[in-house]
């Protein structure tokens, strides 16, 4: 990662900036038992999320279900999304440490929008943020470079100046398409290892280490 300050720095949101994956799994298994499928366990759940509803429902319903099994688990998930959602630790307090450093804060998600916003909005942080892009605002989802590049384009930041920051390997992948750092954190659904074989600008173990690089000027 290059010394120099970020001004711009763009977040993952599921298991990055929150913690949905109790909503997801709750709505994976009414879709499914709603489908006549058998359970699925948590973590198997869990480690399926960071590309796009579609191809999440695809890992677990067979291909004449996946339309139907899609309508009902998004609209299950919408229903129970505010009582089972949460930030993960550090995130409220490096929204405000970028925000008191005048530093651009955006999101980029494969999540669709509806159920984005609305997890901004429910969570209290949506007015952080100068640029959200979610999955169905693009024409290609993460890896793709599209997001990244549409939100510095938008905000007319050098890519150099921008920072994404993620909890996945396909994060780190889509910062080195768009020619960005990539902070990794192992908070969400990629195990530390497979991280660390994806090569990012820097490993961090929680949003906390990140807030700290801030702190003392690397960042």
């Amino acid at each position: 990662m290059e010394t120099m300050k970020k001004q711009l720095f763009i977040f993952d949101l599921d298991g990055t900036l929150i913690d949905a994956y109790q909503a997801i799994w709750k709505a994976l298994l009414y879709a499914r038992s709603a489908l006549g499928y058998p359970p699925v366990d948590f973590e198997t759940a869990k480690r399926a999320v960071g590309y796009g509803d579609k191809n999440y429902i695809l890992k677990f319903f067979r291909q004449d279900d996946v339309e139907q099994a899609r309508t009902i688990y998004l609209e299950y998930h919408l229903k129970i999304l505010n009582n089972n959602i949460s930030l993960m630790p550090g995130a409220r307090d490096i929204l405000e440490k970028l925000k008191q450093n005048k530093r651009v804060i955006a999101v980029a998600s494969n999540r669709p929008s509806r159920a984005g916003l609305c997890i901004l909005e429910n969570l209290g942080i949506k007015d952080f943020f100068s640029k959200t892009i979610f999955g169905d605002q693009v024409k290609q989802q993460k890896p793709d470079s599209e997001m990244i590049s549409k939100i510095i384009e938008e905000l007319g930041i050098n890519p150099r100046f921008a920072v994404f920051i993620g909890d996945m390997t396909i994060d780190v992948a889509t910062g080195r398409n768009a020619g960005v750092d990539t902070i990794a954190i192992p908070t969400g659904s990629s195990t530390l290892d497979e991280l660390r074989e994806s090569n990012p600008a820097r490993l961090c173990n929680s949003l906390f280490d990140v807030i700290d690089l801030i702190n003392s000027g690397v960042l």
